[in-house]
């Protein structure tokens, strides 16, 4: 008998004249990064968007790579370059494969650009960006243009987290040195949903008190990067904070979906440096899965089936725990073969010999699952994790570590069955 029977994966002031304007407004156009998924098998490349607009996930139009001041694949121990830049639709495109296994952060900086405009049109522009008490504030310091023109110059900052293959080193707290950026303080990738995560913001690497940081979530899946309605749906759920005076905040995860933070910061430019009042944009992007669920990919557009791979898994999953042997057995293709304790079975033998016992296990003895990796190739796909399960059974006690690969195939009209599952587990070591 198995252990790995429920699916759960692992898949962020003394600084007087700062302002933090919320992002929230329709004029903003944040800078995310969302890979294509927040975890890859070792030795897999990693696609990443990056994705322009003021509605999460979507992209109005594409960073161009000549934009691209930097770009970072921050591990625990190192840091690369990631030089495969280009564009994809609406979308800048980043493909690079890691080095090795472990988390790493991915770290993107646009560079700066400049716009010459008028003082009235500055003062729109704080109201739009949410920021009328900044206005007042410069105001009555006498702070505000009076010339003829002024120059804004802004730049934009972007992270994002990925897990290669299952090595525990962490890598979430690396700092990429950017002027404005948002550092969690625990590793977003184990939170769920009704737990907490903390960030701390950083401007010029001190941390920045009194800012006004946005959060919200998106659901998973390819739909959402071109639904622009949907997105804004999402948006209308955000949640705004204010940075304690060690510039940090937490955040509340009241959902499973693509998470995000953002802020903008707006301060007056330093004498001599070509402009006037300068912009910093920051964004971090991370996933965050339902209870029980394996890691729901953040798939990009055209990049959906590695969610949809690990969707039928996890029902298959969640009808053995509640008892569906109908529902399960509709997962499984008619020539499927299931190998475990040195036998193996088809889907006719499974259903009288170890189907029912399954059920009762599954519904007896909770699992904590981790996926280690998901690849699709074509119209196959093969899905492998590692599992811990702990209860009891039939009034024997069980602690166990369990391994499991599945293969699934994609039938004429587009459903992905499981078309092979290789179980096996032993006991732990206390």
């Amino acid at each position: 008998m198995r252990a790995n029977l429920t699916r759960r994966f692992y898949l962020t002031t003394g600084l007087g004249l700062a302002i933090l304007a919320g992002a929230g407004s329709l004029s903003a156009h944040d800078f995310w990064l969302i890979p294509n998924a927040f975890l890859v098998e070792n030795g897999s490349e990693i696609d990443v968007l990056g994705q322009t607009s003021s509605a999460f996930p979507t992209s109005e139009s594409a960073v161009t790579p000549d934009r691209v001041a930097s770009a970072r694949l921050i591990g625990a121990n190192a840091t690369g370059d990631i030089r495969d830049l280009s564009g994809r639709g609406k979308s800048l495109l980043l493909r690079h494969r890691p080095p090795g296994e472990g988390q790493y952060v991915v770290a993107v900086e646009l560079k700066p650009r400049s716009v010459r405009e008028s003082p009235e049109s500055f003062r729109r522009y704080l109201r739009l960006e949410g920021a009328p008490e900044a206005l007042a504030r410069y105001e009555r310091e006498g702070l505000l243009p009076t010339t003829d023109s002024i120059t804004r110059r802004y730049a934009k900052y972007a992270k994002t987290l990925v897990q290669v293959g299952a090595r525990s080193s962490r890598a979430f707290d690396r700092r990429a040195g950017h002027t404005l950026e948002l550092i969690p303080m625990s590793d977003p990738s184990a939170v769920r949903p009704g737990e907490s995560l903390s960030f701390q913001l950083l401007l010029n690497g001190r941390p920045l008190a009194g800012a006004h940081v946005h959060a919200g979530a998106a659901p998973f899946g390819p739909a959402v990067f071109t639904d622009t309605a949907t997105a804004r749906a999402a948006r209308t759920r955000d949640a705004s904070f204010t940075t304690t005076g060690d510039g940090k905040l937490i955040v509340t995860i009241d959902r499973a979906g693509l998470w995000n933070l953002r802020t903008i910061q707006i301060v007056p430019a330093a004498a001599g440096s070509g402009a006037d009042w300068d912009v910093h944009w920051a964004t971090f992007v991370f996933g965050v899965n339902a209870p029980g669920s394996a890691a729901p990919l953040p798939t990009s557009p055209g990049r959906g089936d590695s969610a949809d791979a690990i969707a039928v898994v996890d029902a298959f999953h969640r009808a053995l725990a509640t008892g569906d042997s109908t529902g399960a057995l509709a997962l499984l293709a008619p020539d499927v073969i299931i190998l475990e304790s040195g036998g193996a079975e088809t889907r006719e033998q499974y259903r009288g010999h170890h189907l029912p016992g399954d059920i009762a296990f599954a519904s007896a003895v909770p699992s904590r699952r981790e996926a280690l990796a998901v690849t699709v190739q074509g119209d196959v796909a093969w899905v492998s994790s590692t599992s811990t399960t702990q209860g009891q059974f039939r009034d024997r006690q069980i602690n166990s570590a369990g391994a499991e690969l599945v293969v699934l195939s994609r039938s004429a009209s587009g459903r992905w069955l499981i078309r092979a599952i290789h179980w096996s587990s032993r006991a732990r070591r206390n």
